[in-house]
């Protein structure tokens, strides 16, 4: 009788779910959850921006997607993309990621910011509150500065690829050389605040780029972090173990939580020590993480502090090593002073494979791209990163597991996001309830296409949803479709 019974039931649950209709059902393909670490052929079904079913039984919708052989993933999450327009949003789509996040340098006007990319975002945004840009805002010397770029943005609207970013440039970067007075330093925690309050997700503090802050200052950053929960991402001071240090140190007395922004480009050849240094700290209860990026070269702009004198015995390189986006040239020793002076992005070839090789496999790594705004000639990390993972590290070298590379790009960065952002905790996973921002690939053939000639778009990225909107569909992007939404900080008033 009991026996009956329990099929009966089984008899009417299965009726009830091939009844219901989905707005996208998901048929049949390898559902991948690095959370639970659930992998199994399962049909998705999808209303709105939720995954309201995962199922072995057959489900009905508006909108079939054939995932057959395909592997169904969390979309990607992109702790460290620089480029957010929408540009820069298509290559990051195709190549899989829903989530792309300005952490380490932060934004600038962040509300005004926020609210421009509101109904016209591929892909899910947000960012940290500049410190870089801030404790310039602070210091006496740049108020009027900050004043008139204040009212010019809002009376002409936001443009940080224009007017806003030149006047970055022009009028305050000589503050990346001045230390700051107390006042100007209390000052710029009042900006972080209020940064915070419109919805940033910690603070982003590139110290690497103003060699004139003092360690006490840096140092009161994270005391500030820990006052408000929030973590800070840091691109850290110079190159090598010290810089690196500094930040475990401050953020170990501090009690702060600190985010080591591309630890392959900052340790170079000492990546193995900076990856075990997190991996101790992890096991101390200490929180700090860091993350990769899968290519030999990093890229900046040649005007910044990087490129001041001592750079080539710092980084190892020369003149021939860094290669000008614009064109695709490599620089010599004339041209490397008149494209200086003229200002403009470079790609620094200074990595061995190697060492990428033991840092995106390494178990504390998260994978980012510190992806660079879009350009034709940008470096390929822009387009690439997280098919490269997938088609060089896990299917051709093997490396690592594909569960494994997914957690690195869905559940470890929702997980580093979720204490700021407690929206951040539907992210990242494929389960019911979750969001649903969906990648869905071919894990024989996923793979990047941009090199350091030029961007293309990856291959094997067949489906990506973004909050339940279909962006990429059979391998190609949805044109005029914008269902990104922002990623806000608990504090957001």
């Amino acid at each position: 009788m009991k026996l009956n019974k329990m099929l009966l039931i089984m008899s009417i649950s299965a009726v009830l779910l091939q009844s219901q209709t989905y707005d996208i059902v998901i048929k049949g393909g390898r559902v991948m959850d690095p959370e639970t670490g659930f992998t199994g052929v399962r049909n998705v079904g999808i209303r709105g921006d939720r995954i309201i079913e995962i199922s072995s039984s057959p489900l009905t919708g508006a909108i079939l997607v054939n995932a057959k052989g395909l592997v169904v993933s969390p979309g990607f999450i992109d702790l460290h993309a620089h480029g957010q327009t929408n540009d820069a949003h298509k290559y990051q789509a195709m190549d899989g990621v829903t989530t792309a996040l300005e952490m380490e340098g932060g934004v600038a006007f962040y509300r005004e910011w926020i609210a421009s990319k509101k109904g016209n975002s591929i892909v899910n945004y947000g960012g940290t509150a500049p410190h870089g840009f801030l404790r310039a805002s602070a210091m006496d010397s740049n108020l009027k500065i900050v004043k008139k770029m204040a009212n010019q943005v809002k009376k002409e609207g936001l443009n940080l690829e224009g007017l806003a970013a030149k006047l970055f440039d022009e009028a305050l970067a000589s503050a990346s050389y001045k230390p700051m007075t107390q006042k100007e330093i209390d000052r710029s925690h009042q900006l972080m605040d209020s940064y915070l309050k419109a919805g940033a997700l910690g603070i982003g503090v590139p110290v690497g780029y103003y060699p004139g802050a003092t360690a006490g200052e840096i140092f009161q950053v994270y005391e500030f972090a820990k006052s408000k929960d929030v973590p800070v991402y840091t691109h850290t001071r110079g190159f090598g173990l010290p810089g690196l240090q500094e930040a475990m140190a401050d953020a170990t007395t501090s009690g702060a939580s600190v985010h080591l922004v591309h630890a392959n480009s900052m340790s170079l050849g000492e990546i193995e020590t900076t990856l075990s240094m997190v991996s101790s700290a992890q096991k101390l209860g200490i929180d700090i993480t860091t993350e990769v990026y899968p290519y030999t070269a990093a890229s900046t702009s040649l005007e910044s502090v990087i490129f001041d004198e001592g750079w080539k015995e710092k980084l190892n390189i020369t003149y021939e090593d860094i290669q000008w986006e614009e064109t695709g040239e490599r620089l010599n020793s004339k041209t490397f002073y008149e494209y200086r002076k003229k200002g403009g992005i470079v790609i620094i070839h200074m990595m061995k494979p190697e060492w990428i090789k033991k840092g995106v496999s390494h178990p504390v790594a998260m994978i980012a791209s510190d992806g660079m705004p879009y350009a034709p000639g940008a470096h390929p990390r822009t387009a690439g990163t997280f098919s490269r993972v997938l088609g060089k590290y896990v299917r051709k070298e093997r490396a690592m597991d594909l569960m494994t590379a997914l957690k690195k790009m869905t559940i470890m960065p929702a997980k580093r996001l979720e204490g700021a952002s407690p929206m951040m905790r539907n992210k990242g996973r494929l389960q019911i309830g979750a969001d649903a921002d969906i990648t869905i690939f071919d894990p024989n053939g996923i793979i990047d296409k941009a090199d350091f000639k030029g961007l293309k778009y990856s291959e094997g990225v067949e489906f990506v949803l973004v909050n339940g909107t279909l962006v990429v569909k059979d391998g190609k992007i949805v044109e005029t479709t914008f269902p990104g939404r922002p990623i806000l900080g608990k504090y957001r008033r």
